[in-house]
């Protein structure tokens, strides 16, 4: 096998000086082949099918049955197409949004203030990831945040040093570090 690709490789990239006397003697034997091409009978197609058996009469019991594989070999046909339906049916449920997040608008005060960002439980307590809009006219800063179900406490940073628990939320608790967080319960 080796052989014959490296012969056809060698001919191919022209250096096998061999090569155009084959190609002329292909070309003959293709010519010679081209004219003793003898015509088929115009009967020939008839006489085939006539020596075919004829096809048995069978009910239609039996030619549904034949549409069903048979020995076993339907169980991975069966699965695969049970596998896709139940990937399908997630699919269809994420898509439609079953999203259990609840949008909770965080409020709080401070006209003076420059700056107030949000930290709490729901974002490890990291500063810089969820800033409020504001001060509206009346000083009000807000944010909303979609948050999953759940229990948590949070507080406000007004201008990077000062924390500032809720003052309108409906429990607080003791932070360990001499102040308070507020919390939410969705």
């Amino acid at each position: 096998m080796r052989d014959d690709n490296d012969r056809i490789r060698r001919r191919t990239d022209g250096e096998d000086p061999a090569w155009p006397g084959e190609a002329l003697e292909y070309a003959e034997a293709m010519e010679r082949l081209a004219r003793s091409r003898v015509a088929a009978p115009p009967d020939l197609a008839d006489r085939v099918m006539a020596a075919l058996p004829p096809e048995p009469d069978r009910p239609w019991t039996h030619r549904l049955r034949s549409l069903w594989p048979s020995r076993g070999r339907w169980l991975a046909p069966a699965l695969a197409g049970a596998l896709a339906a139940l990937v399908l049916v997630a699919g269809i449920g994420r898509l439609q949004g079953t999203d259990d997040r609840v949008a909770v608008t965080f409020e709080v005060r401070a006209p003076t203030a420059q700056r107030v960002e949000l930290v709490g439980s729901f974002n490890d307590w990291r500063p810089g990831e969820i800033l409020l809009e504001g001060p509206d006219a009346t000083g009000h800063w807000t944010a909303t945040v979609k948050l999953p179900p759940g229990r948590y406490e949070y507080v406000f940073l007004v201008d990077g040093h000062e924390w500032l628990a809720d003052p309108r939320a409906v429990a607080h608790r003791p932070d360990g570090f001499g102040r308070e967080n507020a919390v939410i319960e969705l």
